[in-house]
């Protein structure tokens, strides 16, 4: 047996020839392809192109749950010049070309994430192998950080599973599990996690006698007949970019540039396609999109390491949760679906139905996307329970409440759990605005109690809020967040004040848009603006979404906490009055009985004023006075820093990930720009726009939200 070891590889061959070189990065949970490792695994290409006596090579991952992470994001956010992310670029496409062009097969032996660059490295191999296992996802993501694969990705891979289901995958960022990789020809082949060894003998055996390459390369899909006529290609591009437009609006420019690199490059031999694709990556790259969105993706990162908490966290097995309505049912899915067990208390049996039929539609909807099979449903639908009384709950580790916002009625259900919970049982409340001291000031146990502050639909909303009360001690912390991340979620500890962190800066941005209108603004002019700045639905839709009586009872709490700047809307009052409470009474701004909403001509006879404003007026009023709220809450340590808010504003109210979030946005626009525009509103419009004394300092610093010099 030859071995060969290197820093982050190492390389064997045994009697037969059969050669297997293991990636391993040391002290490092993934492996990435750094410029120094891209160098290293080349350097041992160029060896292996010399020995004769190779009959495959294996490629294979040290760590538990990854494979190939894919390259190194930070050195492309880094490079902010063409002739640097090309020369990043080509080193890439070069030596995965080198690998390609080995004189005997290659095989990547894919368990665990194998994404980006991992899998452009996996299509240069002759073969690919994947397991089963669920924490393989084998995909093309770049173009959620606002570029397309650079490494031979948009080249190598309509070859395998046609031009029309490539397109598809790259620009949608897809990321498939091992066993839909296999039916769409991404791999060879897929086995559980056990098997990959006798699936490596078979392949050995396969390529020893000669047959392996004739028996795999039939079953492979490859282009269909139809999509080598353009005419074909055309439409399909055609409709791709339509979904891609109506999808973004156009501020997403690297989707659009995907489907441009397969129309220019299908067809045409390799070294011109690179050629297109390292093109066009290096112009996207070097986008401020890119770059935002780079940033987030890095953020999200940190948060997937924050425990916000000293101590160590509890395992969660049995879960509860009363109050089974949107909220509630939500939660119970998300916690459901990562296999722990759900017991649902309402004080109705109907409602606990319509609970459970919302679970199972949450799950028929994932079924349809291939994505769970009608058996997985059955076995995670088995494991909820459900009781009209307080029963069955003895065994609970974590109880959360999802009931009406009202500290009386939430307050009772707490006392009656808490005699029948566990001692160390932790209580979560999903309150959006109430005080979590407040909450747990009846309790025996308030150290066990926490809010964790869900968003609407809960099966698609990433962001839970997580908030201690002034006795909620540090393993509650710690287990809740661990907790939540388990369900799929983004934890973001913020601190404990009215509206908390999302709500408090949102509702300033809701109440100029209703201010703006009072004044005699159009209703769809605020609207149309606000979304071609990029947010995902106009300021008065989103209240129409959330509930006009919503959003004034959270405007209440905070002009009472906060005073006249978030003073209630006359006309949101006047709006519950009528009955106009949005979408769930089918009248709101919004006339939502048709098909196509309408106007409330209704509404508009509230309107005080005439004035008509510039677009970019409207833009400033709504936006701007969202960052001082935002500055304000930093100033406050309502949370840790700018870059977790703005990843609360991303996930909590979609702000435009293309901006980076709302104080990079700030940033981006400048500091004294802020306050210049914030202290005109002040003196045309009122004090609310006083600019926020976080704001004043920064300036007076020449400092930014994110840490740099102006």
């Amino acid at each position: 047996m030859m071995r060969t070891k290197t820093e982050n590889f190492e390389f064997t061959k045994d009697h037969r020839g059969i050669g297997t070189l293991v990636f391993d990065i040391p002290e490092s949970r993934v492996n990435v392809l750094t410029t120094s490792v891209l160098d290293e695994f080349a350097s041992y290409l160029d060896t292996l192109q010399q020995d004769k006596t190779i009959q495959a090579l294996f490629i294979e991952s040290g760590k538990e749950k990854n494979f190939i992470a894919g390259a190194d994001i930070h050195e492309i956010q880094a490079a902010h010049d063409e002739q640097h992310i090309t020369a990043l670029v080509q080193k890439g496409q070069d030596i995965f070309s080198k690998l390609e062009n080995l004189p005997f097969p290659t095989i990547a032996m894919i368990n665990g994430a194998c994404l980006g660059g991992g899998l452009e490295l996996s299509l240069s191999c002759t073969y690919r192998i994947a397991t089963s296992d669920p924490h393989t996802r084998i995909g093309l993501p770049e173009v959620n950080l606002g570029i397309l694969p650079g490494f031979g990705g948009t080249q190598r891979l309509y070859p395998l599973v046609g031009y029309a289901k490539a397109m598809e995958l790259i620009v949608g960022g897809k990321r498939l599990r091992g066993e839909k990789a296999l039916k769409l020809g991404v791999v060879d082949a897929c086995v559980p996690r056990g098997y990959l060894g006798f699936k490596k003998e078979e392949f050995i055996l396969g390529i020893l006698q000669g047959n392996l390459d004739k028996q795999l390369r039939t079953k492979r899909k490859g282009v269909a007949w139809y999509e080598r006529l353009p005419p074909v290609r055309n439409i399909i591009s055609s409709i791709v970019q339509k979904k891609v437009l109506a999808k973004t609006h156009g501020h997403y420019p690297a989707p659009l540039a995907i489907i441009k690199v397969l129309q220019e490059s299908f067809g045409k031999p390799l070294a011109e396609g690179l050629r297109i694709e390292r093109e066009a990556v290096t112009k996207l790259a070097l986008t401020t999109i890119s770059k935002n969105l780079i940033e987030l993706f890095f953020i999200s990162e940190q948060l997937k390491k924050e425990t916000f908490s000293t101590a160590a966290a509890k395992e969660i097995h049995q879960s509860a949760i009363v109050g089974t309505g949107a909220m509630g049912s939500g939660i119970a899915w998300a916690l459901n679906n990562q296999d722990i067990n759900v017991r649902l208390k309402d004080i109705n049996t109907a409602s606990v139905g319509n609970a459970v039929g919302t679970i199972r539609n949450i799950y028929e909807g994932i079924k349809k996307r291939g994505r769970l099979s009608e058996r997985e449903i059955a076995l995670k639908m088995d494991k909820i329970t459900f009781s009209t009384e307080c029963e069955g709950f003895a065994s609970t580790d974590f109880l959360l409440e999802a009931v009406n916002e009202d500290i009386d009625v939430k307050q009772k259900v707490y006392l009656e759990f808490e005699a029948v919970l566990k001692a160390d049982a932790i209580i979560a409340s999903n309150t959006s605005s109430l005080s979590i001291t407040a909450l747990a000031k009846k309790l025996a146990y308030p150290n066990r109690f926490i809010g964790m502050h869900f968003f609407n639909p809960v099966n698609r909303m990433p962001l839970v809020e997580i908030i201690s009360g002034e006795k909620t001690d540090e393993e509650t912390i710690a287990t809740v967040v661990k907790l939540t991340k388990q369900m799929g979620k983004t934890p973001i500890k913020v601190k404990e004040s009215a509206g908390f962190l999302v709500n408090r800066v949102l509702l300033p941005y809701l109440k100029e848009a209703v201010t703006m209108f009072e004044e005699g603004e159009d209703i769809k002019n605020i609207d149309k603006v606000l979304l071609a700045f990029g947010m995902p639905m106009g300021p008065l839709a989103l209240i129409d979404q959330v509930g006009v009586d919503i959003g004034e009872k959270v405007s209440g709490i905070l002009h009472q906490a906060y005073g006249e700047r978030m003073a209630v809307s006359g006309t949101m009052t006047r709006m519950v009055e009528q009955g106009w409470l949005g979408k769930k009474t089918g009248i709101g701004f919004y006339n939502h009985k048709s098909k196509r909403p309408e106007l409330n001509t209704g509404v508009v006879k509230l309107q005080t004023g005439h004035e008509k404003l510039e677009e970019q007026t409207i833009q400033d009023r709504a936006l701007f006075i969202m960052i001082n709220e935002a500055a304000r809450c930093l100033q406050e340590e309502v949370v840790d820093n700018a870059r977790y808010l703005d990843m609360a504003m991303v996930m909590g109210t979609g702000f435009p990930a293309f901006r980076g979030g709302l104080m990079r946005y700030a940033d981006e626009i400048g500091i004294d720009q802020v306050i210049s525009r914030l202290s005109q509103f002040r003196v045309d419009y009122g004090e609310r726009f006083a600019p926020s004394n976080l704001l004043l300092t920064l300036a007076d610093n020449k400092e930014t939200f994110y840490g740099g010099a102006t």
